[in-house]
């Protein structure tokens, strides 16, 4: 049954597609607008965990994420070339004991193919000016003189640099991490196992390697010339893709304000250590929704921000020890190994934290 009321989605990424279907599950047929022309090609987010898997299975999308991705059972840390721990996904209690590695662009490809299904359209090459409000509704303001009326609700999924969140002068608290990142796309031959993850320890910093698919690894660190630091015998190939960037770390004061909502990006920023990101927005999306459906806004501001903090300032602590630069960060990756009775005791709860079961 269609749910009477107007919807505005502003971005079309995971967050912003995710929120799509879950509100047409509940009756709704929202409108999604986004200035970007189509996917992007590049994407930094990969992984899907079991908590994601299992909001997606009612709408049948875990099914097609699972027949597309690569399941990752395992992550391993390393000094260097020294094998210190092995973190088994597989003991996790879930119906889905392992990580999902699939590049967002092919995570947004299948979210959008279900949106078409359901007979909702994206927008595209549709900027998001403003807003005009009149008697408890939203003229959605957009570029070459459009708009969209007598909206009822504006959903934020506007990434990191949210002009909703802007416009309504919420503040994004928080810092940007000092250090730069090197991010690769590349073809290596290599000795490590395909299809775990590895996390290598330097005195520099930090550095993961995935595989995506086939020869081709996603590399990521705080490490300048990263590639220097490969494990050993290595051969290093074609570079699809390099990218530099910095982490935020932040976490929107508010995320309501009347009837606008944030969600993803737009609501929170943090390191690619802990791989939460995406999923974090997924489930903002789908709390959000079911919360708008219920008229409870005000609990989604209330329970999800005490939510998100916990598990930002996690994702900072992880981060600050995998690559932070101070004195007591450097001295845990230097003698990491002398610290391996402790870790049947904290790697379960890094498992489980990372798979989003905490």
């Amino acid at each position: 049954m269609r749910n009477r009321k107007e919807i505005a989605i502003v971005g079309a990424g995971p967050s912003g597609l995710s929120m799509a279907i879950f509100l047409n599950e509940l009756g709704y047929k929202p409108k999604i607008i986004d200035k970007k022309s189509q996917i992007s090609k590049h994407s930094k987010a990969l992984g899907i965990n079991p908590r994601t898997l299992e909001i997606f299975k009612p709408f049948g999308i875990t099914d097609r994420f699972l027949a597309n991705g690569r399941k990752v059972t395992a992550v391993n840390l390393w000094k260097a070339d020294t094998h210190i721990y092995k973190n088994d996904f597989s003991k996790a209690k879930s119906h889905y004991p392992f990580m999902l590695i699939q590049p967002q662009k092919e995570s947004e490809e299948i979210l959008l193919d279900e949106i078409i299904n359901r007979g909702i359209e994206v927008d595209y090459n549709t900027e998001f000016l403003g807003w005009q409000e009149s008697k408890g509704k939203y003229q959605v303001i957009l570029n070459d003189n459009q708009s969209i009326q007598n909206v009822d609700y504006i959903i934020g999924a506007d990434g990191g640099h949210s002009r909703i969140r802007e416009q309504l002068k919420i503040e994004n608290k928080g810092f940007i991490y000092d250090q730069q990142w090197e991010l690769f796309d590349i073809e290596l031959e290599t000795e490590v196992s395909q299809n775990e993850v590895h996390i290598r320890l330097f005195s520099e910093g930090g550095m993961i390697m995935i595989r995506l698919k086939d020869n081709i690894w996603r590399v990521a660190g705080n490490i300048k010339s990263i590639l220097n630091f490969l494990p050993k015998n290595t051969k290093v190939g074609q570079v699809h893709w390099e990218s530099e960037f910095r982490i935020h770390h932040k976490v929107a004061k508010s995320l309501t304000k009347g009837n606008i909502i944030l969600i993803g990006d737009a609501a929170h920023l943090h390191s690619p250590v802990g791989a939460r990101g995406m999923n974090l927005g997924i489930e903002d999306a789908h709390i959000a929704s079911r919360l708008l459906n219920e008229n409870k806004l005000t609990e989604y501001n209330e329970l999800r921000n005490v939510c998100l903090k916990k598990i930002v300032n996690r994702i900072n602590n992880i981060t600050i020890g995998m690559a932070g630069n101070s004195k007591t960060s450097i001295f845990l990756r230097n003698n990491i190994q002398n610290f391996r009775m402790l870790f049947p005791i904290v790697m379960p709860r890094v498992r489980n934290f990372v798979m989003g079961l905490n």
